[in-house]
């Protein structure tokens, strides 16, 4: 594979469909992550990836082993870690089909194993004022706009799933700050950190949070029609932000 980078996909997998080259079962000592540790192959080099919902995407975002996740990651080499994730639409002008990198996260999820530590291990208080890379978040920043693709930054809210959230919910969200809401950047986040993982987050929207739709169209109809649009963009940034991170490490 192609030197440290790896990457995890949320729930637009099926509509990205990445052309996988290789596949390894693996088992960590926290458990089975959610998907082998797939080889994808993007414009000729060969990067890690591991699918977050499972291969038939049947994992709800609660019951993610996010720990085996990353650490099989890590383990196969993966030292910079890009997150692709679905989200729902709660700022101004956001709309579905839109591309974010956030630079900040709220954690509103509760019983997820979120640290490396106990057992063996020491306990870990990693510095988390900033959750996302800023290097990598700037850089898949670059290659959005090159694409000609506008880009949005700001608040991730990561709720516990797997139901949506409530209008009055987005409501508060949006009062504490929040522009896009989702429920797996936590604590994928923290444990990259925890391992010395490079981590950013590539958003699509693909529905706008409760409350905030323009129209009378359910959200699951807004998701079906926005995810072949938010994906195809992703596809192309990948296909031109790759090659760039990797250049002269092949």
């Amino acid at each position: 594979m192609s030197d440290d980078l790896g990457l995890i996909i949320g729930s637009g997998l099926a509509a990205l469909g990445p052309r996988i080259v290789a596949s390894e079962t693996v088992e960590t000592r926290f458990g089975a992550p959610s998907s082998p540790v797939m080889t994808v192959e993007i414009e000729n080099h060969r990067v890690a990836c591991i699918a977050r919902h499972g291969s038939a995407h049947s994992i709800a975002p609660h019951e993610v082993n996010y720990r085996a996740n990353v650490w099989a990651l890590h383990e196969a080499g993966v030292r910079r870690l890009i997150a692709v994730n679905v989200v729902g639409a709660i700022g101004a002008g956001f709309a579905p089909g839109d591309l974010a990198v956030p630079d900040q996260l709220i954690d509103y999820t509760s019983g997820r194993e979120s640290t490396y530590g106990g057992d063996d291990f020491e306990s870990l208080h990693v510095e988390f004022t900033e959750p996302f890379d800023p290097v990598l978040r700037g850089q898949i920043a670059v290659a959005a706009v090159a694409c000609g693709h506008s880009i949005r930054r700001g608040v991730y809210a990561v709720m516990q799933g797997p139901r949506l959230e409530t209008a009055a919910e987005i409501d508060r969200l949006e009062r504490d700050g929040c522009t896009m809401v989702g429920m797996t950047a936590m604590p994928e986040a923290v444990l990259a950190r925890e391992l010395g993982v490079d981590y950013a987050l590539l958003a699509v929207a693909v529905n706008y949070a409760a409350g905030r739709s323009p129209g009378a169209a359910p959200i699951h109809g807004q998701i079906r029609k926005s995810m072949a649009d938010g994906m195809a963009r992703v596809t192309q940034l990948l296909a031109r932000l790759v090659p760039e991170l990797l250049r002269g490490t092949s």
